[in-house]
């Protein structure tokens, strides 16, 4: 009879473990998830102020600015030095490219036409070097690991056959 008790004590005991394992797992990927929404939202605020900037520099009021610079200062938080880094070089441009083409539409200035060009290039290039780096800390790479799985595999056959080893007849 003390066996039996055992047993049960100890195959709840698992279970329990088991169960907070699955919990902690659980909230582990909630994180992730909360945490790709931030950096989601930080991402689309950077690139609707691309594509606005690009569309037309007279839509990319104080409004545009202000909205770019809140996500330039969460992403702080939210991503590395590299994307810091590009932010910055992307802030800088942008506002040079508001500053030359106000300056151009007034003075019909070639020079700060080819500069409004240079600048809207280096912009579009968020698409094929900003994106990329954005990426890197959006993917996910916490999905369920294959040695997890198996653990769950190897302890339940081990529970299954601990059981038929205290049930099974004894001979002798």
């Amino acid at each position: 009879m003390e066996i039996v008790q055992w047993f049960f004590a100890a195959t709840t005991a698992l279970f329990v473990a088991f169960i907070a394992l699955l919990q902690w797992r659980t909230a582990q990927q909630k994180a992730v998830l909360d945490l790709f929404d931030r950096r989601h939202e930080i991402f689309l605020s950077v690139r609707n102020a691309v594509d606005l900037i690009l569309k037309d520099t007279q839509h990319f009021d104080q409004h545009g600015e202000q909205d770019f610079a809140a996500a330039k200062d969460r992403a702080y938080f939210f991503f590395g030095d590299d994307v810091e880094e590009y932010l910055e070089h992307l802030w800088k441009d942008m506002l040079a490219l508001s500053a030359t083409e106000e300056q151009r539409r007034r003075s019909q200035n070639e020079g700060a036409s080819n500069r409004c060009d240079v600048l809207r290039h280096r912009i579009g290039q968020f698409y094929t070097v900003g994106q990329p780096l954005f990426a890197k800390y959006m993917r996910f790479s916490q999905t369920v690991p294959p040695l997890f799985v198996q653990r769950v595999v190897t302890v339940s056959s081990s529970l299954l056959r601990s059981c038929s080893n205290l049930f099974a007849p004894r001979h002798g």
